[in-house]
């Protein structure tokens, strides 16, 4: 027996009409259009966690930095010099992003020959970004006393 399609005879059931192929094709624009959808609202979701993990590390990087450093300095380089609040804007390669540094005294230090004791600070850092056309701001806060 010899194959039809091989001798070049097809039948009108041998593919797709072109009514077919349209209403194939709709169909699948159909499905496909809210996965596109999807996709960007994703990218865009994934894209605004970054922005905002990179805003959190920043601030977070501060105020170890100020832990590191101890009661002392902090003491002397933002409360008694009146450096706080400190606006730093220089922050390479994080465009957009602001840094304010905060030194609170709670319980002022008492000076005993010299000596600072006893004093308590509150170190807040305020880190603003753009997300989405509108500032964002992420606070964080700490304590330091002297040990």
């Amino acid at each position: 027996m010899k194959n039809m399609a091989a001798c070049g005879h097809f039948s009108a059931s041998d593919g797709y009409s072109f009514i077919e192929l349209l209403v194939a094709i709709t169909i699948l624009g159909f499905v496909i259009a809210p996965l596109l959808g999807l996709f960007t609202g994703s990218f865009q979701a994934i894209a605004s966690a970054g922005r905002e993990t990179t805003a959190l590390y920043l601030g977070q990087e501060k105020l170890e930095s100020l832990k590191a450093k101890g009661f002392d300095f902090v003491y002397q380089h933002y409360a008694v010099s009146e450096n706080s609040p400190f606006l730093e804007e220089d922050l390479p390669h994080h465009d957009g992003i602001k840094r304010i540094t905060e030194v609170k005294t709670l319980k002022p230090p008492v000076t005993e020959e010299g000596c600072i004791s006893s004093g308590l600070l509150k170190l807040e850092i305020t880190v603003s970004y753009m997300l989405r056309g509108r500032e964002q701001e992420l606070v964080l806060s700490s304590y330091l006393s002297e040990r």
